[in-house]
């Protein structure tokens, strides 16, 4: 069982990352779709950055004093970059497919789940992580949205 929660802790994120790329795919509309997901990353990783300079929280297994599931570094535990991640692709996948933001949100509770149980982070860490992923998201798209030439292709965000 350890193997497994260790698995999925670590690669789990492989599965939302190939939801987003099926879905940019199957649409065709690259230039839209990566500047939605460029610019929704640039804004998820300010957005953690900002975060973690305002709460330092020591990593459950460093409190616990015990060793994790998954060899990691002693750094910030909040907020959790992987679920910041899946957030970013839910929100990103929903005005795409909602069928596909629905997996990749199973996947991402999944996730979050494994990292809690592998002692990597708290829920409060998954769960601020996840939210700030799905606002990076969307402030990628309406930011996209706003610009002149995009307008008209752009996908909805809400």
């Amino acid at each position: 069982m350890n193997a497994s929660i260790a698995f999925v802790a670590v690669w789990g994120i492989s599965l939302p990352l190939l939801l987003v790329l099926i879905a940019t795919i199957r649409r065709g509309a690259w230039r839209i779709d990566v500047m939605c997901g460029a610019l929704g990353g640039l804004a998820t990783i300010a957005f953690v950055k900002l975060g973690a300079a305002f709460v330092f929280e020591q990593r459950p297994f460093l409190a616990e004093h015990l060793k994790p599931l998954v060899a990691h570094a002693a750094d910030n535990a909040f907020p959790s970059d992987h679920l910041a991640a899946c957030g970013l692709a839910v929100g990103y996948l929903w005005p795409r497919s909602k069928a596909l933001a629905v997996l990749a949100l199973v996947a991402a509770i999944v996730i979050g789940t494994a990292r809690v149980l592998a002692r990597l982070h708290y829920v409060q860490d998954i769960a601020f992580g996840f939210l700030v992923g799905l606002v990076g998201a969307f402030v990628g798209a309406w930011f996209v949205r706003m610009l002149p030439f995009t307008r008209n292709g752009a996908p909805r965000s809400g």
